[in-house]
């Protein structure tokens, strides 16, 4: 074989010797471009003759060529939507329920009444207490006259005036307790809920009507401790209602500083437009929130990264005269996210990376690209 390789090479000299002219630099040129496809057909013709003649085995693959390019990390995480005018309303005094003023679905004012109870007492006493003050007022008025034509004594002028301001303030105390048996809407909304009925009895502090104001809706999630210092006020982020097949471009509004120490979570919520209709209270949402950006990242399929013992790698491909080679990049990488991976280390852009057909590939293993 060694004999056959020179007289090739011997040959190839002397016909170009001969076809070259007087100008060196040219002769130069052709040599050396002769020399490698003497060598490339020298390497083929080694390789055949260790693999006994049989034809050398190419792999196919498919190549991506290494782009500096933005790369963006997005955290998906399920929330709930809520109302932050989502009002359990309670009665404030014990009693019988003697009239609802609404139907659920109703839309209410801000201290509407909504349902009143049985208040016959209070209302006795008031009625009671007003007769007292009429006549009371009366009796002041004709004093104060008296008192200013200089008749009467002072003390009859100073007892009239106490006991008409005692019974006005025993009349104000009194609606204030009146107030305590109507059950009035604290927000603008809607009737969610009618919990009591008509004749039963009302217990102080437990909810009587549920009202929901869908105009002020926000979504709050709880995301990993891992991520309290990468998520910020004003991050983009997108909601996706998966029940309306609806997907809103938001931020983040407010994140909160405290982790939970039993679930090692905190809290983040995106208000949702007043304009966005059909969102309900209690709808899953998913918050896609960008919580990371490299502008000028190498990213790669994730597939194509491979692991050994003494860490990651991927295989690029690398002319080699006329053929193609398969060479081992060791790298360093950093987030994923979509299937694509951020490189940190070991890649340049314009490296042609093998994205298909490098599960069984070897270093230096011979290659063709396929489309």
């Amino acid at each position: 074989m060694k004999t056959f390789q020179k007289s090739v090479i011997i040959l190839a000299s002397v016909l170009l010797l001969a076809s070259c002219g007087s100008n060196p630099e040219a002769r130069l040129e052709r040599l050396k471009a002769e020399r490698e496809k003497i060598n490339n057909q020298i390497a083929q013709l080694e390789t055949n003759a260790n693999n006994n003649g049989n034809p050398i085995r190419v792999t196919p693959v498919k190549v991506e060529p290494a782009r500096n390019k933005e790369f963006r990390h997005f955290i998906e995480v399920q929330g709930n939507v809520e109302s932050e005018g989502n009002v359990n309303v309670p009665a404030e005094s014990p009693g019988i329920v003697q009239r609802i003023h609404v139907k659920r679905g109703e839309a209410v004012q801000r201290g509407q009444l909504l349902a009143e109870l049985d208040a016959t007492i209070i209302l006795k006493s008031i009625a009671q207490v007003e007769t007292g003050l009429e006549l009371a007022t009366t009796m002041f008025d004709r004093q104060q006259r008296l008192w200013d034509q200089k008749i009467g004594s002072e003390v009859q002028y100073l007892q009239a005036k106490t006991s008409k301001e005692s019974l006005e303030k025993q009349l104000a105390t009194l609606n204030e307790q009146l107030n305590l048996f109507r059950i009035t809407s604290p927000i603008s909304g809607t009737v969610d809920e009618v919990i009591i009925k008509e004749g039963e009895m009302a217990a102080a502090g437990f909810p009587a009507f549920r009202v929901v104001q869908l105009s002020n809706l926000k979504v709050r999630a709880n995301l990993s401790e891992n991520y309290i210092t990468s998520v910020n006020p004003k991050d983009p982020v997108i909601v996706r209602f998966p029940l309306l097949n609806r997907e809103l471009q938001l931020k983040v509004d407010a994140v909160s500083q405290v982790i939970d120490p039993n679930s090692r979570t905190f809290s983040i919520e995106v208000r949702i437009p007043k304009s966005e209709t059909g969102i309900k209270p209690n709808m899953m949402a998913v918050l896609v929130v960008n919580n990371y950006v490299n502008h000028g990242a190498i990213s790669v399929p994730v597939n194509s990264v491979q692991k050994n013992g003494h860490g990651e790698f991927l295989f690029v491909a690398e002319q080699n005269g006329s053929g193609m080679l398969a060479q081992r990049r060791n790298i360093k990488t950093g987030l994923s996210y979509a299937n694509r991976v951020e490189v940190l280390e070991g890649l340049k852009a314009g490296e042609k990376i093998i994205v298909f057909g490098h599960q069984n590939l070897a270093d230096g293993a011979l290659i063709e690209t396929v489309n």
